[in-house]
């Protein structure tokens, strides 16, 4: 037991603290309270989240503004490449798998002969895009040997050796991209038109 003199030594005085939303001076009740009261508690707490997502928002919309303004060369692609691949779903619909020959219905992308990754010059060439179903094109890593033959047959073996032998090096600028979406993109809508009448 402590006598009366080392307990009143052992508690400490009540420090004062400044609220963190009024500013005034008080004595807090509870351990790190950071405010006098709960009206002036509740507004600190929300005040925060909203500046949080006034910042965020403020964050989002200046970024929207910007992409807007200044396109990003891969999302400029990725959406050229969008519209190419619909307009030849579109140009081939009535058509059969170019790889397997399937009419089956199931889904169909549009299947580039010579692949996209080391010919980026190839990437739009209507030519070497062809309707091919999902099957043949992920799993079979395309079926090259048969799309390549039923090319043959569709395009002739000059064309197809043409578009083989191609090797040039392209890089797209944002500008020439946003002009190739534009003429698919009414290719598309002219598309569209002819198969709605």
């Amino acid at each position: 037991m402590y006598s009366k003199e080392e307990q009143l030594k052992k508690s400490k005085k009540p420090t004062r603290k400044r609220c963190k939303e009024c500013k005034k001076l008080f004595v807090p009740v509870r351990e790190m309270q950071p405010c006098c009261c709960y009206e002036c508690e509740i507004n600190y707490i929300s005040k925060p989240k909203n500046l949080k997502n006034a910042i965020k928002q403020g964050k989002e919309k200046r970024k929207k503004e910007l992409s807007e303004k200044y396109p990003d060369k891969s999302s400029e692609l990725k959406l050229t490449q969008k519209s190419v691949n619909e307009y030849i779903r579109l140009r081939d619909k009535n058509k059969p798998c170019i790889s397997c020959g399937t009419t089956k219905n199931i889904q169909y992308h549009a299947g580039h002969f010579r692949p996209t990754g080391n010919n980026q010059n190839l990437r739009f060439y209507t030519l070497n895009i062809h309707k091919q179903c999902s099957v043949c094109n992920n799993y079979l890593s395309a079926n090259l040997i048969n799309y390549r033959n039923n090319l043959v047959a569709k395009l002739g073996l000059e064309k197809v050796q043409e578009i083989e032998a191609n090797h040039h090096t392209k890089k797209y600028s944002v500008e020439y991209l946003q002009r190739i979406r534009k003429i698919f993109n009414k290719k598309i809508r002219l598309y569209k038109k002819k198969f709605r009448a």
